[in-house]
């Protein structure tokens, strides 16, 4: 199809790349919960108890911009309920009818993991929840929550892949893989941001996730070189103001580098908060700032 004659989407970035990077934060933080939950030894909890407490309330802002960009945000319903006979109804050819239900079960999983560890800290301590709550459906919700949020933090790069807009379909298929590593490096950022304000930076697991952020952030650069070398042309308005400063300056050089460098730099010997809070929410601010600008760029 002829790019003369494609319409653009026009989506906002302050209501979809805000979706994008907030649900991709908050199931990469419960995705590497999850994993500390099923493969840890158990001995440990802080990554995963951290990651609970992050991933539901982040979620809880997801349906504000997704609703609101709706244009009838009274009708958002009706990506649930079939409006004519009023049932449940899923639509399986429809990636936004498909993404409300597994964002749904993926809230439901969160919510589940956010009382159980209340109930732990003893936050909770009404005898039904105590009762009910133990390691057993803990594990449960981790393996069922962990596939959803798989599927939240990269379909929302697929669901860019699959539309007509040059730039966002000559990068498939690695824009859904670059939002999955995206939101695990933004998802461990906040977890190590609430484990520094608890005063639980250190240890074992503290090390795995700095390992594991390290790997992605390194996949997360070659698949930004993929992306663009697949692009080709269609990519150039990367190349233009204000893309420069946001795409090249605030999520490459500020958002993945310096993080990175800085992890290397100091993985053997103690730092400081203030220069790692200040590296975190680089990497915060470079999640959000890739979003906008591949969702602005696809729009030119």
């Amino acid at each position: 199809m002829s790019p003369e004659i494609i319409q653009p989407p026009e989506w906002a970035w302050y209501y979809i790349a805000v979706y994008f990077f907030v649900a991709g934060t908050s199931a990469g933080a419960y995705f590497i919960g999850a994993m500390e939950e099923l493969f840890g030894s158990g001995r440990e909890r802080e990554v995963s108890r951290a990651a609970c407490y992050i991933a539901f309330p982040l979620l809880i802002l997801v349906p504000i911009p997704l609703i609101a960009d709706l244009g009838r945000p009274e009708r958002f319903w009706h990506l649930f309920i079939y409006n004519q006979g009023g049932y449940p109804y899923l639509n399986l050819i429809s990636p936004m009818s498909v993404g409300s239900w597994v964002l749904l079960i993926f809230s439901v999983c969160t919510l589940l993991s956010f009382l159980d560890n209340l109930v732990a800290d003893r936050v909770i301590s009404f005898p039904l929840f105590s009762r009910y709550y133990n390691r057993i459906p803990r594990r449960l919700y981790a393996v069922f929550g962990s596939l959803a949020g798989f599927f939240i933090a990269g379909y929302t790069g697929v669901l860019l892949n699959v539309t007509a807009s040059p730039f966002w379909a000559a990068t498939s298929p690695f824009m859904g893989a670059l939002f999955i590593v995206s939101g695990a490096s933004t998802g461990a950022a906040a977890i190590s941001l609430y484990l520094i304000w608890r005063r639980r930076n250190s240890g074992g697991e503290v090390e795995r996730l700095e390992a594991f952020d390290r790997v992605v952030m390194v996949s997360e650069l070659v698949l930004i070189a993929l992306l663009l070398i697949l692009a080709g042309r269609t990519a150039l308005p990367l190349m233009t103001l204000p893309f420069v400063a946001m795409f090249w300056l605030g999520t490459v050089a500020l958002g993945i580098v310096a993080p990175l460098w800085f992890k290397y730099r100091f993985r053997r010997h103690p730092f400081g908060d203030a220069p790692v809070l200040a590296h975190y929410l680089c990497i915060l601010a470079g999640g959000l700032l890739l979003r906008i600008s591949l969702l602005q760029a696809g729009q030119l």
